[in-house]
């Protein structure tokens, strides 16, 4: 079989004669990590390095139900942690309450706030930069 595919493929599986030395068993019974598992493993740990590295940066989901779930929030942003604020399940007037409590905790902590939806919206605290921007229709800001 070997002669067969040499006088069809020529040199072309000698990086594959290579890559099966490699998986075959060492020494000691272990089986040996391939090339393509190793440079996987290692970009993977590169990124779950990168992400513990800054342990301050959260991001946390919030659907309040009511108005009195805010202060919640608030207190997430003031312990340095972004919120992702879906207002969905709220009234109008009761959503107009909300974005007003939390632009002025966002004001007081020096942080951000953006709207990155229809009635969805993004808070950060100053330790978290945003950059990019997310356009949106007149409909979708008419409607909140």
């Amino acid at each position: 079989m070997d002669k067969v595919r040499k006088w069809f493929f020529e040199d072309e599986y000698e990086d594959f004669d290579d890559f099966d030395e490699e998986m075959e068993e060492d020494e000691e019974g272990e089986n040996k990590t391939s090339l393509f598992e190793k440079a996987k493993s290692a970009r993977t740990s590169e990124v779950v390095n990168k992400l513990n590295a800054n342990k301050d940066s959260n991001l946390v989901l919030f659907e309040p139900r009511s108005y009195s779930e805010t202060q919640d929030i608030a207190l997430y942003l003031k312990q340095k942690k972004a919120a992702v604020v879906n207002l969905h399940r709220l009234q109008k007037e009761q959503s107009k309450r909300v974005i007003d409590f939390l632009s002025g905790v966002i004001y007081a902590i020096d942080g951000d706030i953006q709207q990155i939806g229809p009635k969805i919206f993004l808070c950060t605290p100053k330790n978290i930069a945003v950059s990019g921007n997310i356009s949106l229709d007149d409909e979708e800001v008419s409607n909140n």
